[in-house]
């Protein structure tokens, strides 16, 4: 009796390693990091134009802009972040964050997150001295702390090296996997690639405004970055344990 043979079917939709598809997904990657990288060089020029007038502050005194203002309001506010891993177990997260709204000189006014430090010196009512950089709002002053911002052009940077760095997930996967298994692990993936940027950019662009700076803090940055990019990534890498 002949015996037939048959090949092991593979246990993902995997797409040949030629195929159309995949040199589709590919070039989508490639369009996305060429397209974001070229978009980032303006916020980059003007970032590196703010670093030259930080530096310049510290080398021969204050160079930013003043202008007087006030401590308009301050409030707190928590927000949720749940995360599902791999394996479907699901953890919660908590995080207070502490707002201040300042008023300029011109009765606008402004609101951003800032330090827990900072919230606590920075009362209703209080007087403020507004740092200006091309008469954007970069730094809020008060009686014994600072709180300093990334210009306008430093968080647009941001935002494009994220774009970047998406479109070069996409390009890998193109590259080296290419299945499909659903858009829930699409998803996942996709959340555990993009938070494993968040540190990184956020220090890359934090460098790039305001230098290096190679105190405690710096060493307590890379201590959370590499924790939780190494979170980010076992839960991504962990979702590809058998391909």
């Amino acid at each position: 009796m002949r015996l037939r043979r048959y090949r092991r079917l593979p246990r993902r939709g995997s797409l040949p390693k030629r195929s159309l598809g995949r040199w589709i997904v590919v070039a989508v990657g490639l369009s996305m990091v060429v397209a974001a990288l070229a978009a980032a060089a303006d916020p980059y020029r003007q970032t590196q134009e703010f670093r030259e007038v930080v530096a310049c502050g510290r080398g021969v005194g204050d160079c930013f802009g003043n202008e007087p203002g006030s401590i308009a309001g301050r409030r707190t506010y928590t927000t949720t972040t749940t995360n599902t891993d791999a394996n479907g177990n699901t953890t919660t997260t908590t995080t207070t964050h502490y707002e201040v709204t300042w008023q300029r000189a011109n009765g606008s006014r402004q609101t951003r997150d800032v330090s827990s430090s900072f919230y606590r010196k920075a009362q209703e009512g209080q007087p403020a001295t507004l740092r200006l950089w091309r008469g954007e709002v970069v730094g809020v002053e008060v009686m014994g702390g600072t709180q300093w911002f990334l210009p306008e052009s430093g968080e647009t940077l941001g935002y494009w090296l994220s774009l970047a760095f998406f479109g070069l997930g996409v390009l890998l996967w193109g590259l080296l996997f290419g299945w499909w298994d659903g858009f829930f692990m699409l998803a996942f993936r996709t959340f555990a690639w993009m938070f494993m940027s968040i540190v990184p950019v956020s220090m890359t662009t934090d460098a790039l405004a305001y230098g290096l700076d190679t105190g405690v803090g710096f060493v307590m940055e890379i201590v959370f970055g590499v924790f939780f990019t190494g979170i980010a990534g076992w839960m991504l890498f962990g979702s590809l344990h058998d391909w």
